[in-house]
């Protein structure tokens, strides 16, 4: 079925109404949107059709229109108890995504190395191994500086390292393959000898991805989402996990005439690439629950843009992926507090809690320790101890 399903948790009036105006409803009751469980739907006609015939078992009250310049059903469901547990019927599309947006379940990612578990949002801490990344270029280049980071990261609380020898930054300029791999297997291989955590490798290039897995790696984070048919090959050849990133472009170029109209629902935007991209590595071998998701915040989007995606993040768990969310020091966080890269500590902590709140599994950061404390007490808050 080729649609992207996705719970509308309106937060506001504004936005409930933004979705009776977009399906020309304006005598739908605007309570009926906000304290019922309302499911959006977009596709093709058939695929809907056939959605809204299923729902009728649910008792749901079914809208049609377009949404985002997409055929779109608004699936309500006004007696939908969603606080009594998981769902019956995980045979049902819009039960899972229920299920998938609303409880918080163990995550289980197969990767090259061994299977992660995780009852919790895990941290991935951040090693760029490279002279002119955005915010720690340099510091760690050298690689007895690389592992002795890694060390203290995994004291301090990291789940996962995630190694990167090329800088994405916007404008950054691409390195060759060659200087690339000099950069990270070496440390690759010897924090996976030596360190008894998962390590994930930042890169584009296949070379770089099928090296770093021989040498420990398990999980490739690939930023350009798996666009490189070569790309999807090596992590179905080597069992590695993979993180597939929403970027616009390509690093060089991703902000360049990026406004408010690019993008006509930034998250229904991205679920559908991504949605498209999980569906491309699927045909290629790769296993879905190998899949991560990334929204790729700060790239090609605006300020908006990422708080939106932020502030929505739960909606893309109806993919049925992990969701990992790097707002580490981004300009986006710069731009509310008003400090450079490496003062925005505070607010890339705020950032990584708000995702957790929100449903993400994985938490990308610079600041591990600061991260990992105020996790521990968001997560005995909201979960219990």
């Amino acid at each position: 079925m080729n649609t992207v399903i996705r719970v509308r948790n309106y937060r506001n009036t504004e936005e409930a109404l933004g979705d009776i105006a977009s399906f020309h409803l304006p005598h739908l009751p605007l309570s009926v949107l906000l304290y019922g469980t309302v499911i959006m739907a977009e596709g093709a006609v058939n695929d809907l059709r056939a959605l809204a015939y299923a729902s009728r078992d649910l008792d749901a009250k079914v809208y049609s229109g377009r949404h985002s310049g997409r055929d779109a059903l608004l699936i309500v469901l006004p007696h939908m108890d969603t606080l009594s547990g998981l769902l019956p019927d995980q045979d049902s599309p819009l039960i899972r995504c229920i299920n998938d947006y609303w409880y918080d379940r163990e995550t289980v990612i197969p990767t090259a190395q061994g299977v992660i578990r995780a009852n919790g949002p895990m941290i991935m801490g951040i090693l760029n191994v490279t002279p002119d990344s955005f915010s720690d270029g340099g510091k760690y280049f050298d690689h007895d500086a690389a592992f002795a980071r890694a060390e203290s990261m995994v004291e301090e609380g990291a789940d996962i390292i995630d190694i990167g020898g090329e800088s994405t930054r916007p404008g950054a300029a691409p390195v060759s393959t060659e200087e690339e791999l000099s950069r990270v297997v070496p440390i690759v291989k010897r924090i996976s000898s030596s360190l008894n955590v998962p390590i994930s490798v930042d890169t584009m290039k296949p070379e770089v991805a099928r090296a770093a897995v021989e040498a420990g790696a398990a999980i490739i984070n690939d930023i350009s989402g798996l666009n490189d048919p070569d790309m999807v090959a090596a992590v179905a050849e080597t069992g590695a996990a993979a993180v597939v990133m929403h970027m616009r472009g390509r690093p060089a170029t991703m902000q360049n005439d990026v406004v408010a109209s690019t993008y006509g629902d930034v998250v229904a935007d991205v679920m559908w690439y991504l949605h498209n991209r999980i569906e491309v590595a699927e045909d290629a071998g790769v296993s879905r629950e190998r899949i991560i998701i990334d929204p790729g915040l700060g790239f090609g989007k605006t300020f908006d843009h990422n708080l939106e995606l932020l502030r929505r993040c739960r909606e893309m768990r109806c993919l049925g992926q992990p969701v990992l969310i790097g707002a580490s020091r981004k300009q986006f966080i710069g731009h509310l507090v008003g400090a450079v890269a490496n003062e925005r500590t505070g607010g890339s902590v705020g950032a990584a809690l708000v995702a957790a709140i929100n449903g993400a599994a994985i938490v990308r950061v610079h600041d591990v320790k600061e991260t990992a404390q105020a996790l521990r007490v968001v997560t005995a808050i909201t979960r219990g101890a």
